[in-house]
């Protein structure tokens, strides 16, 4: 078995007991004993309108997919307005060109 020298054993005792020395006081130094609880930041709608909420602060199902479908039969409408717009015949008037480089092709011996 390959074991470490004594030495190289104190040193990682000595750091391992530090780092829980360190923890032991993160924890007690909290006035409620426990660590912060993580907080993702809070989804906030825009121009529609929040769904229901219950008691205990649920969300009805019901009214998330009423949504849902009302939003996707916006994206929808709103698709097949620029299909339309694709499938017609485009006139583009070119106001500002650049000037066109052609560059001759080198004369082969």
């Amino acid at each position: 078995m390959n074991t470490p020298p004594p030495a190289s054993r104190t040193y990682t005792n000595v750091i391992l007991t530090v780092i829980a020395g360190l923890l032991a006081v993160v924890v007690l130094a909290r006035p409620d004993g426990a660590l912060p609880a993580a907080r993702a930041q809070e989804y906030q709608p825009v121009a529609m309108e929040p769904p229901s909420e219950d008691a205990a602060g649920r969300i009805s199902a019901a009214e998330q997919r009423k949504v849902m479908i009302a939003e996707l039969r916006n994206i929808s409408a709103r698709l097949e307005r620029l299909e339309s717009a694709l499938s017609r015949v485009v006139n583009v008037k070119v106001v500002d060109m650049p000037p066109i480089r052609v560059q001759e092709k080198a004369q082969q011996p």
